[in-house]
């Protein structure tokens, strides 16, 4: 969801919630946020909205029955009836608060929205977010005194940054909803995404992109590393991203013979890709459209320098396969008994 001009904050509920674990329990709201004064609405929604800003998508699942996924039940009633939105975000606040046993879980706020103008591919909808803030900062604030100027500070939540979120959107009700995930604190991630939200990727294009790219970076570092140069594996990563750059689509065989010349390597980048696959639980992806803003995000990624032990490095500028392959040569000096790079140019600067 990239287009937010028309996204509307409609309701707000905001609550505060312990840790279980240490018996800090809960304050419910009596009542809804009054948002007639659109200077803090405007705020509220740059604060809710901004973190989103990632691919991928998850959806509601449970082991044996979706509709036993607490906040999903909750999300479909809160589409349903509306009017009965400040009783069920404290439905919420209470299923928060059963899952905070956590030493490590913070107390914070707990924000329940309601959004309305969410884009969602060629559909306009509404959307839920929940939203907890951790982490105070502290500010200070100056004000004019008697002819002076008068400082002083107080707590407060950093509108710049949100410490958990989702944004759950009334489409696809009957796959579990579709849901954006954020969460700062990657030490309790088990806990939003595990314990309270329990979610799962959704596996499109997105996920398909990232997933094959990270298979190259993995089988470039654990494979190539124990028996190619680091040459070889920056020329195998260069050329698995100018593939996912320049191609719209992605089939297995294409990109294997594309990307890989020795056939031991080609045997062994298959056989990688089945043990790949099974260890994160899906099937061997063979063909799939690819994402290219997945790609942008993913290239920071990848290793395209070779460090050496002389405190000399070589860096190559992008992805372009031919900066490696034509450029630089790899050879071995009997007399110093040690490796060596040559690289060709035209120009310095």
């Amino acid at each position: 969801m990239n287009d937010r001009t028309e996204v509307r904050l409609k309701k707000l509920a905001v609550h505060r919630v312990g840790n279980k674990a240490k018996e800090e329990g809960v304050i419910a709201s009596k009542d809804l946020v009054d948002l007639r004064d659109e200077q803090l609405s405007d705020l509220l929604l740059t604060y809710f909205m901004t973190p989103f800003k990632q691919e991928e998508f998850f959806r509601f699942t449970h082991t044996s029955d979706l509709a036993l996924n607490e906040l999903f039940a909750y999300a479909a009633l809160l589409f349903n009836e509306p009017e009965k939105f400040h009783t069920y975000s404290v439905h919420i606040l209470n299923h928060l608060y059963e899952q905070s046993d956590h030493p490590k879980v913070k107390s914070g706020e707990l924000y329940v929205v309601y959004f309305s103008g969410c884009v969602m591919g060629d559909e306009t909808v509404d959307a839920i977010g929940i939203f907890k803030s951790e982490n105070k900062d502290t500010f200070l604030t100056f004000q004019d005194k008697a002819d002076d100027l008068e400082i002083n500070y107080h707590a407060g939540v950093n509108l710049k940054s949100v410490d958990k979120g989702c944004l759950i959107f009334n489409t696809e009700a009957e796959d579990g909803f579709r849901v954006k995930m954020v969460d700062a604190n990657s030490t309790d991630a088990v806990f939003w995404k595990e314990d309270f939200l329990n979610v799962t990727e959704l596996r499109d294009t997105n996920f398909n992109t990232k997933a094959v790219l990270n298979l190259c970076k993995d089988f470039s570092e654990e494979v190539f590393a124990k028996t190619e140069s680091k040459k070889a594996q920056v020329e195998f990563i260069s050329r698995s991203v100018d593939y996912f750059s320049k191609s719209d689509t992605f089939d297995l065989e294409e990109f294997t013979s594309s990307v890989i010349d020795e056939p031991e390597a080609k045997e062994r980048f298959k056989n990688y890709s089945q043990s790949f696959a099974e260890e994160r639980g899906f099937d061997v992806i063979d063909d799939f459209e690819i994402n290219k803003n997945t790609v942008r995000n993913m290239k920071r990624k990848f290793r395209n320098f070779i460090k050496l032990d002389t405190q000399i490095e070589i860096k190559f500028s992008g992805y372009n396969p031919e900066q490696s392959e034509q450029f630089v040569e790899r050879g071995f000096d009997k007399e110093r008994n040690m490796h060596f790079y040559k690289v060709y140019f035209y120009n310095e600067s």
